[in-house]
């Protein structure tokens, strides 16, 4: 299917010449009408097989492929219904050149921009200034001397030329950065179809126009090949790797492209049409001034969320699940870190080590639900009982949790770990299984003045050592450990 369609039509248009040689010019104007209008179809179905991000891309194309068709329908009008041949007719010229402002919006704007952005509608805007203009300036190239001569008429066709390489050089451009599937189809089809446009027209402008319509109508295959690459199905959704500086200089020469050929169109047309020039300017910086800004507060706006879902990543990965404090993972990051500093600032730090007694045997009296609650209560106790920005609740695993306190000595480790136990106490969460009936936590302490050469996970074992030694003389109580920096073993 995609290759029988355009060929059928391109076979249908030469043997209908071939056989009817004396309605040559005829066929060859419908033709230039009709197989734009089957291309333009075929994209609108492309389009809507599409996903939305990628729909509005094959849009702009179909739009540009109609906007063109109605410059080759003004042609047909003028030469075959009223008969004027060889004349150059203002309308036609016009929709020819803004043809071209869909696949400039197309190729300036960034992939899966979509039409809520404000870029995009500046860009649109650009776009369409630029067309004005360089019909402005290819059309007053044209009459500025009046009647239209040789001169004129060849200044007029590079121009054309050079706008078709404009538009085929940023269609290229924007295939080679292609990252994903969606957007290599597309300016696979939009840079084959501009570059293989802009060889037939230079060909028929410089060369076979003068031979007569049918030369002429070769133009139709750019469009035929249009549409073979519409219908083909979707490429493989895995394309190779892009290398990163193509894709950011085309990301950094997006934003001027536009901008900066309009500025340099309307310099030169300000000779031929003062007001128009310089309206021509004016938009191009302006519009080149909005696009950064919008373009910047749209990189700021982006930071501050990537900043943010960042942090909520991080908050989610050192925060347990369950009861809401630090985790393990923070542990293992935080505490080297808080040894650090107490080496640094030359003050001691604490570690305490809380588990809750008889927590297995109230999971299997009360369910796991029951102790999940606890567990979450507990939580909620333990932290009440830290005051200071540098003292810190982690989760340790099970029913164990760890507190480390910065520039705390043995002493005043001691009182929030008796604050802490009391602040459990306080809950009368009951508790069958315990000597009093009601939840208790132990709590082992351990001190130390940092030191280079030692590392804080001495500090853990050494308060692990004072958490065993509390069970092991009744629970519910603190134990504060030798060693470890602290002068003897104390208990409350």
């Amino acid at each position: 299917m995609p290759l029988v369609l355009p060929l059928a039509v391109l076979l249908i248009q030469a043997l209908l010449m071939g056989l009817m040689p004396a309605d040559i010019p005829t066929i060859a104007y419908l033709a230039m009408v009709i197989v734009p209008v089957l291309s333009g179809v075929c994209v609108l179905l492309r389009a809507y097989r599409e996903a939305k991000h990628a729909r509005s891309g094959w849009l702009l194309l179909a739009f540009a492929i109609f906007i063109w068709t109605g410059g080759a329908a003004a042609n047909l009008w003028h030469e075959w219904v009223l008969g004027r041949q060889n004349d150059m007719y203002r309308e036609a010229m016009l929709a020819f050149h803004l043809s071209a402002v869909p696949l400039l919006l197309l190729i300036a704007t960034p992939w899966r921009a979509g039409w809520s952005e404000p870029i995009r509608w500046v860009d649109a805007g650009l776009s369409l200034a630029l067309g004005v203009s360089y019909f402005l300036l290819t059309w007053q190239s044209l009459t500025a001397r009046g009647a239209p001569d040789e001169a004129s008429v060849a200044v007029m066709v590079w121009l054309v030329d050079a706008q078709n390489l404009f538009v085929a050089a940023g269609a290229v451009v924007r295939w080679r950065a292609a990252q994903e599937r969606a957007e290599r189809d597309l300016f696979t089809a939009v840079a084959t179809h501009s570059v293989v446009y802009m060889v037939l027209a230079g060909l028929n402008n410089h060369w076979v126009a003068a031979q007569g319509p049918e030369i002429s109508s070769a133009i139709t295959v750019a469009f035929a090949l249009l549409m073979t690459l519409a219908l083909r199905p979707a490429g493989p959704m895995m394309l190779s790797q892009v290398p990163l500086r193509v894709v950011l200089m085309v990301r950094s020469l997006s934003p001027v492209m536009i901008a900066g050929a309009l500025l340099g169109v309307s310099l030169v047309l300000v000779p031929f049409d003062y007001p128009a020039g310089v309206v021509g300017v004016l938009v191009a910086v302006l519009g080149y001034a909005l696009r950064n800004t919008l373009s910047q507060a749209s990189t700021l706006a982006t930071g501050e969320l990537l900043r943010r879902e960042h942090d909520a990543l991080q908050s989610v990965a050192f925060t347990d699940a369950l009861t809401g404090v630090a985790n393990r993972h923070w542990l293992d990051r935080s505490l080297n870190e808080a040894w650090r500093r107490a080496l640094r600032e030359r003050h001691s730090l604490s570690v305490l080590m809380i588990d809750i007694d008889h927590f297995k045997l109230l999971n299997d009296r009360y369910g796991h639900t029951t102790g999940d609650h606890c567990l979450r209560e507990v939580a909620e106790a333990l932290s009440s009982a830290l005051v200071r920005p540098g003292d810190h609740l982690v989760r340790y695993g099970g029913e164990e949790f760890l507190a480390i306190l910065e520039d705390a000595d043995a002493n005043g480790a001691l009182v929030v770990a008796e604050r802490m136990r009391q602040a459990v106490s306080a809950l009368r969460l009951e508790h069958m299984d315990s000597a009093s009936g009601l939840l208790s936590v132990s709590i082992g302490v351990a001190s130390a003045l940092a030191m280079s050469g030692r590392a804080p996970i001495t500090l853990v074992e050494a308060a692990d050592k004072a958490l065993y030694d509390a069970k092991c003389q009744g629970r519910d109580r603190v134990v504060v450990a030798a060693g470890a920096g602290n002068a003897d073993t104390k208990q409350a």
